[in-house]
């Protein structure tokens, strides 16, 4: 009884998780490009996230690369909400521990450590793509690997190792389940 009730809470949970996963895969992507199409008329605190401020308005070519450049952070952003949303569906169906449990766990470590990968390329690209209208020798490449890679890509080590652990345990758990 305790299990079931507990059970239908992960369910619940998960249920909910799955539909905002599914929200923001969607959303993620519409939001990316509606941001880098009223690029120009966004107010100044929407900019500080990039590696460098642009001098002047960009043009639509630059628009257009900043968007394709950030489809690269935002790609693997969207992989790892749809790993999300696989693994959380099985946690729906009441799939705790199998091997797909083990698959999405490992995909979900790679997106960690493939959205470092990800940044690095992107920050470059797109101090690049922001300043590429400047006067020459007002050009800014721009490169950043701060504490928070550091702390993504050990997150990212730790949910792959959590990954081999759980497969490990499911092994065992099916050898145990066919012993006779």
């Amino acid at each position: 009884m305790v299990i079931d009730k507990g059970m239908n809470h992960i369910q619940r949970a998960s249920r909910r998780y799955r539909v905002l996963f599914t929200v923001l895969i969607i959303g993620v992507p519409v939001f990316d490009l509606l941001y880098w199409a009223s690029f120009n008329h966004l107010p100044e605190g929407f900019l500080t996230d990039l590696p460098v401020l642009p001098t002047q308005q960009l043009s639509v070519l630059s628009l257009a690369l900043a968007f394709l450049v950030s489809l690269l952070p935002v790609s693997v952003a969207v992989y790892g909400l749809v790993t999300l949303k696989a693994l959380f569906r099985l946690y729906e169906g009441g799939i705790i521990f199998s091997a797909d449990n083990v698959k999405y766990f490992r995909r979900l470590g790679y997106s960690f450590i493939a959205w470092v990968v990800a940044n690095t390329v992107f920050t470059p690209l797109i101090s690049v793509v922001v300043t590429f209208a400047n006067p020459p020798g007002q050009r800014v490449l721009s490169a950043q690997f701060g504490v928070l890679d550091i702390a993504t890509l050990l997150i990212g080590g730790v949910v792959l190792l959590i990954s081999w652990v759980m497969n490990e345990g499911r092994k065992l758990e099916d050898e145990i389940a066919h012993t006779v």
